[in-house]
């Protein structure tokens, strides 16, 4: 655990972090108790430092400097206000204390910005988002020095107590997002639909209710999708609903539904190899509501929430559904199962028509939905489609602060047809090649009533093969701060 601290003045034997902008701007803001050399900048570039957004360089023993160790972390040129940048800096800074073997780390947080306390938030979270490392399966012989604590030293305009807010925050947004992780990152075998709905009670407490149903509660409810796609499992399937209430007067309520398949075989219409190796990624958007849950009690936010989990495995058993099979969901529409590897949709038709019962102002789902999504944003952007623009601004406006982007598509009224049945009312795939992530959220669309609904498809983001500064190989725990940010309403 890093504990967290801020000053007035760093720490003479430990390394310190600055951030520095291209032309010098940030780090002149300095404080007059700290002596750097004017020349420290051309140092630096002439020792290989480039001073690319998000990059870092380390000098050691400059003329003048009380550290031994100065880490140069780059704004780039125009960011010098964007919490991402120094999140990703941070983050980048977290990453060499570990390679270091440091223990100890004092970072400036500029007084020339505009708001430092928010920026401040956003280097506490890039700090634990750096550190993360998934190691329960790894045989350590001699553990590694790790950073244990880090100061702040914070301009003198920064009130104390708002400081420590800003860090508690930020601490708590990162926190979640490595639970969220673990159960990403976590064996398939070991997270089955029962194993997950066990988590999921642990999250009770005075603030939040927890109600689990199982197969026989599913059948009377009327889930028949989600009871269909877990047809060929050996593992029962679950519903979880979260609720958090809010002390005071709840100023709105929202439903966040997260799509919970604990491993996707693809069914019958089978994956090749290749495309099972990340599969039990296809519970991140359960994550991120599960994740979300774990928060809020900390945060303690003036909004009543419903988190609605539907949770199974999609395998190739003796039982699975065949395509052809027709499905009728929760609010009665029948469906024509023509791909079964097209199920996360079918199980979010039985969880959105459910929080479409509820009296919440907004539902918004988080899921893996598409792999569609990659071929259209690549790995950098998640897909937001939703039939409330004051909604979407809100999800987007979130998704900027916490540096987890979003892009926009539309949901085209006329590709309705393409998902309209000969034998039933709808069926699960669209045309082949065409529009696949829009034809997702227009199925997802005729479950949600007349409800203002967002649909964020995060099968581009959920998962990093190569890792980056904030996040190693493996789950990335993406939408869990862009969903706090969106409850919080909080804005830059």
């Amino acid at each position: 655990m890093i504990r967290f601290s801020t000053t007035s003045r760093p720490d003479s034997d430990a390394p310190l972090a600055v951030f520095v902008h291209p032309s010098g701007a940030v780090l002149r803001q300095i404080p007059s108790s700290l002596t750097l050399p004017s020349s420290l900048l051309t140092t630096a570039r002439e020792d290989g430092f480039e001073g690319k957004t998000g990059g870092s360089f380390l000098l050691r023993n400059p003329s003048g400097q009380p550290s031994s160790r100065l880490l140069l972390l780059s704004v780039g040129t125009g960011a010098a206000n964007d919490p991402a940048v120094y999140r990703h800096c941070a983050a980048s800074a977290a990453r060499r204390a570990k390679d270091a073997g440091w223990e100890t780390l004092s970072i400036l947080i500029p007084s020339n910005i505009k708001d430092p306390g928010l920026i401040l938030q956003a280097v506490t979270e890039g700090i634990l988002l750096g550190s993360y490392s998934y190691t329960k399966y790894k045989n350590v012989s001699k553990p590694s020095k790790s950073l244990q604590n880090v100061a702040f030293v914070v301009p003198s305009r920064l009130n104390p107590r708002r400081a420590q807010g800003n860090i508690q925050r930020g601490s708590i947004a990162a926190d979640s997002v490595i639970y969220a992780r673990d159960l990403i990152n976590e064996s398939p075998s070991q997270k089955t639909p029962d194993t997950l709905a066990g988590l999921a009670r642990g999250l009770a407490c005075p603030s939040i209710q927890v109600n689990v149903f199982g197969k026989k509660d599913l059948l009377r409810m009327k889930m028949m999708v989600l009871l269909g796609v877990n047809r060929g499992s050996a593992h029962p399937p679950a519903f979880v609903h979260l609720h958090y209430r809010p002390k005071t007067k709840a100023r709105k309520r929202l439903a966040i539904v997260g799509k919970g398949i604990t491993f996707d075989s693809g069914g019958l219409s089978l994956k090749p190899a290749d495309s099972m190796t990340t599969m039990k990624s296809d519970m991140s958007g359960a994550a991120a509501v599960m994740a979300v849950f774990k928060a809020l009690p900390l945060l303690k936010p003036a909004v009543e929430i419903h988190g609605l989990i539907p949770l199974t495995e999609n395998m190739p058993g003796d039982d699975a559904c065949k395509p052809g099979d027709v499905l009728q969901a929760m609010n009665g529409k029948t469906i024509e199962v023509l791909n079964t590897d097209a199920e996360g949709r079918l199980i979010l038709a039985d969880a959105l028509s459910y929080a479409s019962t509820l009296t919440v102002d907004e539902i918004v789902d988080v899921a893996t939905l598409t792999g569609a999504c990659t071929i259209a944003l690549g790995r950098e952007y998640a897909a937001l489609l939703g039939n409330d623009t004051a909604l979407k601004n809100r999800l987007k406006e979130a998704s900027r602060l916490s540096g987890e982007k979003v892009w926009e598509l539309p949901l085209e009224k006329n590709y309705r047809d393409h998902i309209l049945s000969d034998v039933a009312d709808l069926k699960n795939m669209g045309n082949p090649g065409e529009a696949g992530t829009i034809i997702g959220g227009v199925f997802l669309q005729e479950f949600i009533g007349q409800k203002k609904w967002a649909h964020i498809d995060i099968a581009s983001v959920s998962w990093t093969k190569k890792g980056n500064a904030l996040c190693p190989p493996g789950g990335t725990g993406v939408m869990v701060r862009t969903i706090l940010n969106y409850i919080l309403g909080r804005t830059a």
